[in-house]
């Protein structure tokens, strides 16, 4: 229980460090968009990297905020478990579809890694000095990240298994009947 209490505080923080990532990511490029906005409408020039910078900060945007969710529990999921089985069964199903969801994340990170392999060989330029096949970088960390998510989110519904197990029958009182 202890170690599930350290895992669920640790999760916390790095739920609150996302955010502060998260939050800093949009705002970065609101005011980006809105400077490129007042540049182009009013003084005819625009900076030529704002919306190559503008199109990967919303990949990156949309990959965190997908892990944010995940850490909230707030991602998409079909959950009829835990509306018709008992508490103890539904999470052991929440602990087999996060193990699930784990493996298919680590799959997808795999993915992904290839992906940047392959865009780094075909060279394809820079963006401020660095190089494009940095940005598509973030999909196999976001899904390694997420992976580690499901994995904890798995040992989290397994102690719940544990801890879900049926009450104890109570104690037969004197005279043979059930004590209240």
């Amino acid at each position: 229980r202890d170690a599930v209490g350290r895992l669920q505080r640790a999760a916390a923080a790095w739920d609150a460090v996302e955010r502060v990532v998260l939050g800093a990511l949009a705002a970065g490029m609101v005011i980006l968009a809105a400077t490129q906005i007042v540049l182009r409408n009013f003084f005819r020039t625009g900076l030529p990297w704002a919306e190559p910078l503008l199109n990967q900060s919303l990949l990156w945007l949309t990959m965190f905020g997908a892990l944010a969710a995940t850490g909230q529990r707030k991602h998409i999921t079909m959950d009829l478990a835990s509306h018709v089985l008992p508490p103890r069964a539904a999470a052991a199903v929440r602990a087999a579809t996060n193990l699930f969801a784990a493996g298919l994340c680590a799959v997808l990170a795999k993915a992904g890694w290839h992906y940047v392999v392959v865009q780094r060989d075909m060279e394809p330029g820079a963006l401020l000095g660095v190089p494009q096949w940095i940005f598509p970088a973030v999909i196999p960390l976001v899904f390694a990240l997420l992976a580690g998510r499901f994995a904890l989110q798995t040992v989290v519904a397994a102690a719940g298994v544990r801890r879900a197990a049926p009450p104890a029958a109570p104690a037969a009182a004197p005279g043979g009947e059930a004590a209240p």
